[in-house]
Formats: structure tokens, sequence, C-alpha cells
């Protein structure tokens, strides 16, 4: 065999051991997607997602509006003021985002949820310091409470605008936990 033969052989196999390694990382991805029971979410399930979460931030929008009318602790008051003004702009941007993938806002909170979130919010019997005590009962851990938000994040390695913009919004939801809850332990001293 020629020494020309033998080269053109040898880069043969080393083309085939690139592709082989390629193919191998390919795998391993599908693989840990799989076994993370993840999988790349369709356009449909974005928008869907993308439609109930934005309904939900306006909902925290109106009735942290609800909340501040009635409130009269200053300290709660400034920093409910500031995660309204969130809630609604998180709200604008998940809709200008679900429009731009070819979808409208559909989705609508119940009209019994919808109440109920607004009447305890704008309740005057309760002080603020059951209402801020109630809200943290309800999210006790950040983690649990931001997972279904990272979750759709993660599954969206196709679409890195969405991506982003779910990431950045669950950055800004746990600012609002966390002082949400130090805003209880103030007002909740055991």
């Amino acid at each position: 065999m020629s020494d020309s033969a033998l080269k053109r052989i040898e880069r043969a196999i080393s083309k085939l051991a690139e592709q082989q390694a390629e193919i191998c990382q390919q795998i391993a991805k599908l693989e840990s997607r799989i076994g993370g029971g993840s999988t790349a979410a369709s356009t449909e399930e974005t928008i869907r997602f993308l439609d109930g979460f934005r309904a939900g931030e306006a909902l925290g929008e109106a009735s942290l509006g609800a909340w501040c009318e009635v409130s009269t602790t200053p300290c709660l008051k400034g920093g409910l003021r500031t995660i309204q003004t969130r809630e609604g702009s998180h709200s604008r941007l998940l809709e200008q985002r679900l429009k731009e993938l070819g979808g409208s806002p559909r989705f609508e909170i119940p009209d019994a949820t919808y109440d109920a979130t607004m009447k305890r919010a704008a309740d005057t019997e309760k002080s603020d310091a059951e209402k801020v005590l109630a809200f943290v009962q309800q999210f006790p851990d950040c983690d649990a409470a931001l997972k279904p938000i990272y979750d759709m994040a993660d599954r969206l390695d196709h679409d890195q605008e969405t991506q982003s913009l779910l990431r950045t919004i669950a950055q800004d939801e746990r600012s609002t936990l966390e002082w949400l809850m130090q805003a209880c332990a103030q007002l909740n001293p055991s």
C-alpha cells in the first residue's frame, strides 16, 4: 500500500472519529434531557405557558394595587409599589413575546379566583402583617415557587429570547419573594 493511500485512510479515520465525537455529544445532550424529564417545548406549549403566566402577573399587578390603596404600613407600601410595577412590566413583556411567537392573549383568570384575590388584597379587616404572613405561607420555598418558570426556560434552548425573558423574570420573582419574607419577619416578630 502506498504512502498516499495510507494518508487518505488516516484522514478518513480521523474525520470519522471527529464525527463520532460530535454524535456522542449530541446523544449525551438528548439523554440528559430525557433523563431529566425535559424535552424541548413546542411553540404552542410556550405560548400557552406565556399566556397563563401573563394573566397571573396581570392579576398580581391589580391585587398589589388594591393592597397598596389600603396599606397602612409605609415600609411595606413602598415595597408593594415596586413589586406591583414589576408585575405589570412582566405581564406586558410576556404578552409581547407571545404575540411575537404568533399567539394572542386568551387565558383569563377564573372570575372566582380573581374576585377572591382582589377581595383579600383590599380587605381592610386584615392588617398588613396578616396579609404578608398569609402570602409568605402560600409560598414558603422560593425555589419550589420558581421551579415551573425555570423548568420551562430549561426547555427553550431553541428559543433563547424567551428562555432569557423567563429567567430574568424569575430573578425578579425571587427578589419579590425574598423581600416579602423579610417584610413578614419584620412585621410578625415571633
